[in-house]
């Protein structure tokens, strides 16, 4: 049952009350609330999102990633966050450079953290600190480069003809 005073930007108060600290900044738009915080911070961050009875996050719902190369910090990872108590959602996001990718794990936290952070690795290359099982997930376990980088040689992928089909990852369908 959703509490009487709980809407998303009353949870974010909330948030900026006791992690003030942790964040970076916060943006409101079209109901939805996203608050940018520093890789470091984000366990300790996620950790009050989830516990603190008033909010109660209990749930990541997606994670995603998207690579901006004109940026400095071009890699931006974004989590959704969703509490069934109170009905909504809020976004997490943190940026970093490309050579400086190694993220924490959430998969300690929340178990669906664990196949949406191989996909951001598989696709993106991005490494997630104290994940149990970090491998791909959708490419094949000899495939070289991240297709979602913007950089990635699209004229350069290896032919049908040379790939590996008794790699294991890879299905025949």
């Amino acid at each position: 049952m959703k509490s009487k005073n709980m809407d998303p930007f009353f949870a974010l108060s909330v948030i900026k009350d006791a992690m003030q600290k942790n964040i970076i900044s916060t943006d409101t738009s079209n109901d939805d609330v996203r608050i940018t915080t520093a890789k470091e911070n984000l366990i300790e961050l996620v950790r009050f999102m989830k516990e603190d009875l008033r909010l109660n996050f209990d749930m990541l719902n997606d994670l995603f990633g998207v690579d901006y190369p004109k940026s400095s910090e071009r890699i931006e990872i974004i989590y959704n966050f969703y509490s069934t108590k109170n009905n909504f959602r809020l976004f997490v996001k943190c940026h970093s450079k490309i050579d400086e990718t190694d993220y924490p794990s959430l998969s300690s936290i929340y178990d669906s953290a664990n196949w949406f952070e191989r996909e951001i690795y598989d696709m993106f290359g991005i490494k997630f600190k104290g994940h149990p099982d970090l491998k791909r997930i959708l490419n094949p376990d000899d495939w070289e480069g991240h297709p979602l980088l913007k950089d990635y040689p699209l004229r350069k992928r290896p032919s049908v003809e040379s790939l590996n089909y008794d790699t294991p990852g890879l299905m025949d369908i």
